[in-house]
């Protein structure tokens, strides 16, 4: 029964009239078959996963334009979330979607995530309700309409409320046991299968939390930039030197194409795998600053011998 229950309100959707002054009771009604046909899909891109934004699209799968009134989002593991923008009135024409852009609210780990669906199920079943805020008709400029509350279906096809859940939760845990951050990012020559070759070296900085819970390392793993010179991943004696309170990682280039960099979003972030007292966590992002990452961007740059 309380699984059925977290599926019923994995997510709450409150979509707000911005400057309005009207009260949603005199709001024209909403045509026939409008609140039948809505849907709604919670989305997240790469530029959303560093700081927890996320987009819900709206569509109107019925034969009436409406106008969409702006969102906010509420889920069960969440605080409430706020806009991630400006937001303003929009019509949302006959099978036309729209985009809600939020930024997702605090975290709680001690409240169970939403649902975490997969294939067929997460593209056609609803995990979450969400209650939308529309107007009748199409939008006209610089109005501000009055709108009318409903209920929609909410999929997350690809479970993204379950696992940014799951991240910040390992993030925490694993934050009261030890901290983690890089200290420092400079080209070298590194070891490779073939002997040394230029690379860079990175150090991850290792530094238990006095009281806290045993944490420890066990892969860190390559980015979408930069791979180990050796093997596939930083695993076992490459992260022996961990109980010294640092951890020395010689990199080379994932690839060479220019456009890795010029389209860089996740690939300075180092994907960190860890136990606390002994129980695996999901994979948690260690960030680097914005000094380590253009001396990512170097290392890459003149490893590849570009001009």
């Amino acid at each position: 029964m309380r699984a059925r229950r977290a599926v019923g309100l994995a997510v709450g959707l409150a979509v707000l009239a911005t400057a309005c002054t009207s009260r949603g009771d005199d709001a024209a009604p909403l045509p026939s078959g409008v609140a039948q046909g809505l849907s709604a899909e919670l989305r997240q891109d790469r530029t959303q996963y560093a700081d927890r934004r996320a987009t819900l699209h709206v569509v109107n799968g019925s034969d009436q334009a409406v106008t969409l009134l702006g969102g906010a989002l509420d889920a069960p593991g969440y605080g409430p979330s706020a806009p991630d923008g400006p937001t303003r009135a929009r019509t949302l024409a006959p099978g036309a979607g729209r985009d809600v852009r939020l930024r997702l609210g605090e975290i709680d780990c001690d409240a169970e995530p939403p649902a975490a669906l997969s294939g067929s199920d997460a593209q056609t079943t609803p995990v979450a309700t969400a209650t939308v805020r529309l107007a009748a008709g199409e939008n006209s400029p610089g109005s501000t309409p009055a709108g009318t509350t409903l209920e929609v279906d909410v999929t997350d096809p690809l479970a993204r409320l379950a696992a940014v859940h799951a991240e910040a939760c390992a993030e925490r845990l694993v934050a009261s046991g030890v901290t983690l951050r890089v200290t420092d990012v400079r080209a070298a020559d590194v070891p490779t299968p073939d002997g040394d070759a230029p690379g860079g070296r990175i150090t991850l900085a290792v530094e238990p939390v006095p009281g806290g819970p045993d944490v420890r390392l066990v892969e860190v793993s390559g980015t979408t930039l930069l791979s180990p010179a050796t093997g596939n991943a930083w695993t076992g004696d490459g992260l022996a030197d961990q109980a010294d309170g640092q951890v020395v990682l010689d990199v080379v280039p994932a690839r060479c194409d220019p456009h890795v960099v010029a389209e860089d979003k996740r690939g300075t972030f180092l994907p960190v795998h860890a136990d606390v007292d002994g129980a695996p966590q999901p994979v948690i992002y260690v960030p680097m600053t914005d000094q380590q990452r253009a001396a990512v961007y170097d290392v890459v740059h003149d490893t590849c011998g570009w001009g």
